[in-house]
């Protein structure tokens, strides 16, 4: 039985999510939170550009997804394997161990992943320019 809920409360919310941003098309409304920092300081943070990105790939438009938030489209292989994994976990009872997730050095290549993109994101020029979460 807690195996079953701790699939069945994140699958949930997922799909809630999922759904949520498939049929309030983020690209579209505008009642949805923007992003406090961008509306802060005018730059563009890690995230922005990620709803309209989901909401994008939600409706099969993948190149749009890219070019709204192109980290978190790149992202998603390695969030669904480690999402895999743990269903796989759960469910037959294994352990299979994400030994790079937990390490110092995986910590450190994300930091300087994000840190970077957020900092190229914002130059004001090409090619860097196409990293924003604007229409391109």
């Amino acid at each position: 039985m807690k195996r079953a809920v701790a699939l069945v409360v994140p699958a949930a919310i997922i799909s809630g999510i999922l759904l949520f941003y498939f049929l309030f098309d983020a690209r579209k409304t505008t009642w949805l939170p923007q992003c406090p920092f961008h509306l802060l300081t005018g730059f563009y943070c890690p995230g922005c550009g990620s709803q309209r990105a989901l909401s994008s790939i939600l409706h099969g438009e993948f190149l749009q997804a890219l070019r709204f938030n192109v980290l978190l489209i790149a992202s998603l292989p390695l969030l669904m394997y480690s999402a895999t994994v743990m269903i796989v976990n759960k469910t037959t009872g294994n352990h299979i161990v994400q030994k790079f997730f937990y390490s110092a050095s995986f910590g450190r290549i994300v930091l300087i992943v994000i840190l970077a993109f957020w900092f190229l994101r914002n130059l004001p020029f090409f090619p860097f320019t196409s990293l924003s979460p604007n229409d391109h």
